[in-house]
């Protein structure tokens, strides 16, 4: 019999909480800290870039939309006024104004645009939105956005320190078995790979998130989307909906070919409830309380059936990115516009075929104009329209 590591179970149910009175030990012996997974739920989920975010209704926006729940990247001209206006914690960038009246091509760089999901513009009174900087905002978002119906949660390719921090490794060491593995990242992939061994009655190795906080409402898409590479092995991918370590987990198994990428779709309806390998009966995926995600190497499909494709000893997989794919169209260029009329505004930016929304600030106060950009943005309902 192998050596089973008490010191990596008690690692494991440390960082997942699995055991509070082991974890709160262990982190008074090291002097460690618990960092819960800040991966962003539902709404939150990608940047809010705030064009005009130093103009009055710019500065309301902003708080409301952090305030909401969302990441928000602030683009203002002046970087000096950022710290008197813009609320702590928020990113701010420089993104030049031509002549007052429209954005700079070169400021819509690879730096402004990474991770954003959408687009907010603050006008200042009376100011239009010129033909130049709605060609140059039509541009970024063609070039940089997401698909509409596509809604990024882990992006490895620009990974940070939050997403390195929300996810851990749970293998078979938490039933006596030897099997280790790891997640890290490595020139725009995370990468799980380690050992599975099948010694101990083991033969499980995986990565998990810790909760998320707050979970993901995906209600609205159709399921899970994976970029991968792996190594010819079948490999599971598992949605939880509790918080609690060993509950329900809602599986899929998938085939990868060695050496060659893969997009992988992983329709809600076709995931399997499982729990402690066993398949749970009338347990229905509830997609808008979406908690955790685990990637499994494993020797056992479903009910004790042995995976077919599954070989102990080193394995590899990659992950460029995993997202929920088959969503409604949200908008994805919203104009705040203070003129008094939209008009000319509306023809111009039916021309771009984006997913716009156009917000009337007349006559409303800024509160309540940031009020109905924030909820525009989450809204399929608004694309295309003039919301006052």
């Amino acid at each position: 019999m192998a050596k089973w590591d008490a010191g990596r179970f008690l690692n494991t149910v440390s960082y997942f909480e699995a055991i509070p009175v082991v974890s709160d030990l262990q982190r008074w012996l090291t002097g460690g800290s618990n960092r819960k997974s800040t991966t962003n739920g539902g709404k939150a989920v990608g940047k809010i870039l705030v064009v005009g975010a130093m103009t009055d209704i710019g500065q309301v926006l902003v708080q409301q939309l952090v305030k909401s729940g969302y990441t928000v990247r602030a683009a203002i001209a002046d970087l000096s006024l950022a710290p008197f206006s813009i609320p702590a914690g928020v990113e701010y960038v420089m993104v030049a104004p031509d002549n007052n009246t429209s954005l700079s091509n070169s400021s819509l760089t690879d730096r402004v645009m990474q991770g954003v999901r959408a687009i907010i513009v603050c006008l200042d009174a009376e100011e239009t939105l010129s033909t130049v900087a709605l060609d140059n905002l039509t541009a970024a978002v063609n070039t940089y956005l997401p698909t509409n119906n596509r809604l990024e949660l882990f992006d490895f390719t620009h990974p940070t320190i939050d997403l390195q921090a929300t996810w851990g490794a749970v293998d078979d060491v938490v039933m006596g078995g030897v099997s280790e593995s790891g997640i890290g990242m490595r020139a725009g992939v995370a990468v799980f790979s380690g050992n599975v061994s099948t010694d101990n009655s083991g033969g499980f190795a995986s990565v998990r998130t810790r909760n998320l906080d707050p979970s993901l409402n995906l209600s609205n898409y159709q399921g899970i989307e994976l970029k991968v590479k792996g190594d010819g092995q079948r490999y599971k991918i598992f949605l939880r909906t509790e918080e609690k370590w060993d509950g329900v987990g809602y599986a899929h198994s998938f085939d990868t070919i060695a050496n060659e990428w893969m997009t992988i779709q992983v329709p809600f309806k076709g995931l399997v409830p499982i729990f402690r390998a066993k398949t749970v009966p009338n347990a229905p995926l509830d997609t808008t309380q979406i908690c955790s995600f685990q990637l499994m190497l494993s020797k056992f499909e479903y009910d004790r059936a042995l995976n077919p494709r599954f070989t102990p000893g080193l394995f590899s997989l990659e992950i460029e990115s995993i997202a929920a794919y088959g969503g409604d169209t949200m908008p994805q260029l919203v104009v705040i516009d203070s003129t008094t009329s939209t008009d000319d505004l509306v023809a111009k930016l039916r021309t771009t075929n984006l997913p716009y929304s156009i917000v009337r600030a007349v006559n409303l106060d800024a509160l309540m104009v940031a009020a109905i950009a924030v909820k525009s943005i989450s809204q399929s309902e608004a694309v295309g329209q003039v919301l006052t």
